[in-house]
Order: structure tokens, then C-alpha cells, then sequence
């Protein structure tokens, strides 16, 4: 038999070196795009210093150039890169374990199977899954693939408006991120025995042996003889008896010791004649690497022993050594079933009879199980429509944050620098969620918001700041160059409803003279406001000699009106909400985090 360093170089390294260089590739494209990334803002920012350009410009060209350059690498050579990857190498350690082993890089265990294992009280309304490996091992069919299960819950907010009433929104917390392992069991078995980690007597001592008692939605408190498994486990069933006769004194004795190999807290499950066993992992199992070489052996090493940890349940539990009691052997169809079908794992057993069906009136529910009966109800149209549903809400939010930023622009352009962050702001919230996962949408919130904020902040405190220093600027003459009015007219309501509006703005150029250098201005003061239109033209009119103010370190920037009538807090107001979003953002972000980190 092939050791795993012969199989490395005889089998897996010709494709790793193919790989390998497509790696290099993947990496060195992400470190041009970062490369020119940093170039385009070192450019921007020599000529932004050079021309007296706006610090909001600076931070708009920076999150738009880096969105420019990473996104077309990540589509263009990172996806397809890694699928080779799955398609080529993981299928070759996986019959190297066992020939007899099947791998599907885009299968997963059902959501059925997960909710007949009773491992999880809650029910997961979002279920995904890849890397699924199906196959028979002797007379034991087995079936695992990476898992990520949440909980969906229907949040009714009141609104406090009897016209708009109360909304609902859907709240996701996280129930189980890792391997989910099921095979046929080698005993026969009516009820359902779960094995969890005795979490609440490391903590409590004698007092969580009082707590598990409460924990009556998973069946009676099983005390078992073996200490060591006692300690490590905590065990309910449905029958006293059938719990003992299914964990005998040699099966606990094997489930301690894949306890200590694994190092994770397992759960397990004796439920519908079969195993189940979920093993927790905080990250991705099957990816390739990117910045780092993919030729050690060392990293082959780490995905053949996680795959060998799962495989091997079935020697270190001895699932092949049948001792039934009752008539029950393996079919053909669970051979069958178990290698080349993705989404079926029978048995050959005969299913317990299903419950008569009720007679009479149909019950009448209370409010609490209507609620969680319209949640099933939601849950299961999610799992038939939500695909489509989450495709064209990630396409629409493109759209929508395309066309956002784009808007951003004039506004920017054209000096309304709050208005055009807060709708910059938005724009990039809505493209980021239009392509990243749930948790890195949050991510991306809170640093968007928080960062825009304290950008809108900073230039609302910087225009004050501004205002305020001008009073000590010095003066130079200058002349008006321009002086008129600008009419704009707006339209509302038709017929005899039908109003015309026609707003004026004064609209006042001067130049100046600064060390025999020319320069030009259109701004009249910092404050918001400088008297009505006929009233600034007739006092500024054209070839009148006035008093120039300008920023002697950036003569470009004058006013004819020194100082300013006070901060204007409309900006701090914008930048409040934003940081509030950006924080709100990051402890969600966090709480999922921390939740999907906790090994259940």
C-alpha cells in the first residue's frame, strides 16, 4: 500500500505543479492590482496636493480604485483556480483513503438528514453545504460533507404608526459550522439516544448535573458507569434500557478515544437506525491557498487528516461489526444508494409506522404556534424559491449601488460633499452586498459606514476650522469678473393645481493678483447663506474693486466675506448616523463571529 509521501509525489504532485503555477499567477495579479492600486492613489494624491483638491475626492477615488482593481482578479482568476483545485485534487485524496469513496465538490447532506439526527434543537430556515462524500465501507454506507446551518426568525417590530402598523424582518443565528457525519448503525435500535458535551458540569459541577436534568426537549438524563466518558459527555434518550444497550462499555470507550483524536467537542446521535456525528470547524476545510505555496506535502497532510478523521468513524466506532437483533440486513439499494446518488442514504430497514391520522375537528392553534408554524411555513418556501429570490436581490443591489455612485459624482464634483458621501456611502453598502456573503456584507457596513462618517465629520469640522482662521487671512484687491443672476423653474400639479416655482442664485466670479500670479474665485463666504440673489448682485456688480481674503498656504481658496455665522451641525448630523450604522454594523458582525466560533 501507497504511503501518503508516494502517493504525494507519484499521484498528486504533477497536478500541484500545474496548479502551483496557476497560483502564482492568482497571487501575482493580486499583487498588480494592489500595486496599481497604490500607484493610482499615490498619482491622485500628488496631483490633489498640487491642485488644492478636496480631501472626500481623495477617499472616493481610493474605495473606487481598489473595487476596480480587485474585483475583476477575484472573477477572472481566483474562481477558477480554486474549482480546478477541488475538481483535481481533493478527489484524488479521497480515494486514496478508500477507493470506494465517492467526492462531490457542490453536494452536501440533506436537510432532512440533519433534522433526523436531533443534534440541534433548532430548526435551520438556511441550510448550505459542499464537499459531499458518499460511499460503502463493507456493509456500512457513510455520508458527510461540510455544513453551515443557521436559524431564520421572523422579528415583528412595531412601528408605533397605526398607518404603516408593524414590520417583520428575518434575524439569522448561527447553529452549526462544520463536518456533518452520518452512517447505517450496526445495532437495531427503536429510539433515539443523543450524546452531547457535558458544557454545563465542567462550569457547574454538581450543580450541572441539576441543569442537564431541565433540559427535557432531548429525552430522559441517561447516567452511564464509565467516568471518563461521563465527564466528557452528557447522554438523553427516549428509553433508559435501549440507551445502555446502544453505547455499551466498548462503544464509549471508542467514542472517548475519537473524542481525544478529533479535539473538538462531537456530538453524536443514535436516531433512525443510523449515526450521526457533527464535529464543529470555525473555517473553511477544502480551500486552496493563495499567498502561500500549495507543493508541501504539509498542506496535502492537513486535508487528507480531516477527511481520514471523518472516514475513519467507522473502523474507531467498529461500525462494521453487525449484531442485530432483529431481522435487518443491508440491501442492494443501500449499496446503491450510498455511492453514486448525491441526495439518497437508505438502509434497508422497514420504517416505523407513521401515526395514525387525527379524526374530528381540526385543532385550533394559539397564537405561539401559529407563529411557529408560519415560520416553517416561510423556512420551507425559502428552501424552494430562495436561490432565485437571493440571486436577483444580489443582482438588483449591483444595479442600485452602481447607479448610486455613480449619482455621487456631481455632488461631489460640484462641492455638496455631504450629500455626496451619504450617497456614496449607501452606493458601496449595496454593491458590497451584492457580492460578498451575509457576514462580510456586515463587515463591509461597518467599515463603509464608520469610515464615511468620520470623513463627512472631518470635512464639516474642517470647513468651521476654515471659516474661522480666514478672519486672520491676509488681503489683496481684486475685481468682479462676473455678477448675474441665475433663474431655475420648477413645475408641480397639473391644471388649476399646477404651480410654477422659480428659485434665484446669484452667481459671482472675481479675480486677484498674488505675487504677479492670477488666480479666480466664485465663493462670496463660508456661511450658508449671503442675502437673496438681487441683493448680492447689486453689491458685488461687475468691474467693482473689492477686498480679496486668501489662504496664504493655498492661495487658490478666498472669500470676500471673512469668518463664518456659526458650525453648521448638518454634517455632524449625517456623520453621527453613519458611525451609529457602522457600529451597529460591526456588533452584529461581531455576535456572528463569536457565535460561529463557539464549539457547540
Amino acid at each position: 500500500m501507497k504511503t501518503l509521501e508516494n502517493f504525494y509525489q507519484s499521484d498528486l504532485l504533477p497536478h500541484l505543479e500545474k496548479l502551483e503555477n496557476q497560483r502564482r499567477t492568482v497571487k501575482k495579479k493580486f499583487v498588480q492590482a494592489a500595486a496599481i492600486a497604490i500607484v493610482l492613489n499615490l498619482v491622485f494624491w500628488f496631483i490633489s496636493s498640487k491642485f488644492s483638491l478636496n480631501l472626500n475626492l481623495m477617499f472616493l477615488f481610493l474605495v473606487v480604485s481598489v473595487i476596480f482593481t480587485f474585483f475583476p482578479w477575484y472573477i477572472k482568476y481566483f474562481k477558477g483556480y480554486k474549482a480546478g483545485f477541488k475538481d483535481t485534487i481533493i478527489p484524488k485524496i479521497v480515494r486514496f483513503i478508500d477507493n470506494r469513496l465517492q467526492y462531490d465538490k457542490d453536494g452536501m447532506v440533506s436537510r432532512e438528514d440533519f433534522l433526523d439526527s436531533h443534534l440541534f434543537n433548532d430548526k435551520p430556515g438556511e441550510f448550505r453545504g459542499d464537499d459531499l462524500v458518499t460511499g460503502t465501507l463493507d456493509q456500512t454506507a457513510i455520508r458527510f460533507s461540510e455544513v453551515h446551518a443557521r436559524r431564520v426568525e421572523l422579528v415583528r417590530r412595531d412601528t408605533g404608526s397605526s398607518s404603516s402598523g408593524s414590520r417583520t424582518r428575518k434575524k439569522y443565528t448561527p447553529i452549526f459550522d462544520g463536518l456533518f457525519f452520518m452512517a447505517d448503525f450496526n445495532k437495531s435500535f427503536k429510539g433515539t439516544t443523543i450524546v452531547l458535551p457535558d458544557t454545563a458540569q465542567k462550569m457547574f459541577g454538581n450543580l450541572g448535573q441539576a441543569l442537564q436534568r431541565l433540559n427535557v426537549k432531548n429525552g430522559q438524563l441517561i447516567k452511564l458507569e464509565d467516568p471518563e466518558f461521563e465527564k466528557l459527555f452528557v447522554v438523553y434518550g427516549q428509553d433508559q434500557v435501549e440507551a445502555r444497550y446502544v453505547l455499551s462499555t466498548s462503544l464509549m470507550r471508542r467514542i472517548v478515544d475519537f473524542q481525544n483524536r478529533a479535539r473538538r467537542e462531537i456530538r453524536l446521535s443514535f436516531s433512525s437506525f443510523k449515526l450521526h456525528v457533527a464535529i464543529p470547524f470555525d473555517k473553511e476545510l477544502f480551500e486552496p491557498k493563495i499567498m502561500g505555496s500549495i507543493l508541501g506535502i504539509s498542506h496535502v497532510r492537513e486535508y487528507y487528516e480531516n477527511l481520514k478523521l471523518v472516514i475513519d468513524i467507522v473502523e474507531e466506532l467498529n461500525l462494521n461489526t453487525r449484531i442485530w437483533t432483529q431481522k435487518r440486513q443491508v440491501s442492494p439499494s443501500a449499496v446503491a444508494a450510498a455511492n453514486p446518488t448525491p441526495n439518497t442514504m437508505t438502509a434497508g430497514h422497514d420504517s416505523p409506522a407513521p401515526m395514525p391520522p387525527e379524526t374530528g375537528k381540526r385543532k385550533r392553534l394559539n397564537e405561539a404556534e401559529t407563529v411557529e408554524a408560519f415560520s416553517d411555513f416561510i423556512n420551507k418556501a425559502d428552501d424552494t424559491i430562495s436561490p432565485k429570490i437571493k440571486s436577483a436581490k444580489q443582482w438588483l443591489k449591483r444595479i442600485a449601488g452602481a447607479f448610486l455612485i455613480l449619482l455621487c459624482l456631481p455632488f461631489l464634483l460640484f462641492g455638496a460633499y455631504t450629500a455626496g458621501l451619504v450617497i456614496l456611502g449607501i452606493g458601496l453598502y449595496f454593491l458590497a452586498g451584492g457580492f460578498l456573503s451575509t457576514g462580510m456584507e456586515q463587515l463591509s457596513g461597518a467599515i463603509l459606514f464608520t469610515g464615511i462618517g468620520i470623513v463627512i465629520a472631518l470635512s464639516g469640522y474642517s470647513a468651521y476650522k476654515t471659516g474661522v482662521e480666514s478672519r486672520t487671512w491676509p488681503t489683496v484687491d481684486g475685481v468682479i469678473i462676473k455678477s448675474e443672476i441665475e433663474e431655475q423653474t420648477s413645475t408641480t400639479g397639473e391644471g388649476a393645481n399646477k404651480k410654477t416655482e422659480v428659485k434665484s442664485y446669484a452667481k459671482i466670479a472675481y479675480e486677484y493678483r498674488i505675487d504677479g500670479q492670477k488666480f479666480e474665485s466664485k465663493k462670496i463666504s463660508f456661511s450658508q447663506t449671503s442675502g437673496n440673489a438681487k441683493q448680492v448682485v447689486d453689491r458685488y456688480r461687475k468691474g467693482t474693486s473689492v477686498r480679496v481674503y486668501y489662504n496664504p498656504d493655498k492661495p487658490k481658496q478666498a472669500v470676500l466675506v471673512a469668518g463664518n455665522s456659526g458650525l453648521n451641525v448638518v454634517p455632524f448630523i449625517f456623520a453621527g448616523v453613519f458611525v451609529l450604522f457602522g457600529i451597529f454594523s460591526a456588533v452584529k458582525w461581531r455576535k456572528q463571529t463569536m457565535a460561529l466560533g463557539v464549539q457547540r
